[in-house]
């Protein structure tokens, strides 16, 4: 007795997207073009799924290819069973690769975060972003943590300079401008506990050389600080993106005062982000996030 003969089955997948190729182009050339393989071969695997089926799929007697009745009633269904495969294998992938976490400070921009994000995922990197104040992470599971420093060892200088309440004048200031006045009504002058928790004090050595004591000079969660602000019972030392996002006024100082930050690897990355434009594009994207020129250090 001889071998048993199974029939050949089609990959019913690779058919069904030449197929659903074809039905959008109406063309087997345009279609075999969008798909990279050869004519021929398209026309086979068309022909190999209409056998399959035991139906014609397409009319080939006009001069245009159409799609007959059975072409017309399979062309939803093949592409919903196209999306949802291509959905699955998205979902496998996802699970196989180790979730990119990248670690960076509250108060951060937020349009060039959601940049990065799309400049990741465009690269296949499974990237979630975190905050110094986001519980669910510690910073031992980020990839890349953004951590403020000492700015003469900083990746990214951030400019600050004062917020008032909106609507006030703005224009470059010295941080001596900030101090009480004589008979003036006395201001707070807040500062964010990320600039205020240096252990350097450098923000508070500025501020004393500039005449604003400690009495003076406060540290505020920043919530808290924008409010006094917006109410006009404070100015507000902050980077530029952090008044804006309020609406509140802004004038850079003309005293150098700014805010450092570097950012902590955890080895190794990504395949795109090890180096090259990818890295550097995504590096520039985390500088301008805490305020500092896209283009590196301030």
């Amino acid at each position: 007795m001889g071998p048993i003969s199974h029939p050949v089955r089609v990959d019913l997948l690779l058919h069904l997207r030449g197929f659903a190729a074809v039905a959008d182009e109406m063309s087997v050339s345009e279609a075999a073009l969008e798909l990279g393989v050869d004519q021929p071969l398209l026309s086979r695997r068309l022909r190999a799924l209409e056998r399959e089926l035991g139906v014609e799929l397409l009319d080939r007697t006009r001069r245009q290819i159409a799609l007959t009745p059975a072409g017309t009633a399979l062309l939803p269904r093949a592409k919903h069973l196209l999306d949802q495969a291509d959905h699955l294998l998205r979902s496998i992938r996802r699970h196989d690769r180790e979730t990119f976490v990248v670690a960076v400070p509250s108060g951060c921009d937020p349009a060039p975060l959601a940049r990065l994000v799309a400049l990741l995922e465009a690269e296949e990197v499974d990237v979630r972003l975190a905050s110094d104040g986001d519980h669910d992470e510690t910073p031992e599971s980020a990839a890349w943590t953004v951590e403020t420093c000492d700015p003469d060892a900083a990746t990214w200088l951030t400019r600050l300079g004062a917020a008032t309440a909106p609507g006030t004048a703005e224009g470059p200031v010295s941080l001596s401008s900030l101090r009480p006045r004589r008979g003036g009504q006395r201001t707070q002058v807040l500062a964010l506990p990320r600039d205020l928790d240096d252990p350097a004090g450098r923000l508070r050595r500025l501020a004393d050389r500039a005449g604003i004591g400690p009495a003076t000079l406060r540290r505020a969660p920043h919530q808290l600080a924008v409010a006094e602000t917006m109410a006009g019972r404070a100015s507000l030392v902050c980077a530029r993106h952090e008044a804006v996002t309020y609406g509140l006024s802004w004038s850079p100082f003309v005293d150098t005062v700014v805010r450092g930050h570097r950012l902590v690897e955890q080895p190794p990355p990504p395949a795109p982000l090890a180096a090259g434009p990818v890295r550097e594009q995504a590096l520039a994207l985390l500088g301008a996030c805490v305020g500092a020129a896209e283009e590196g250090r301030a």
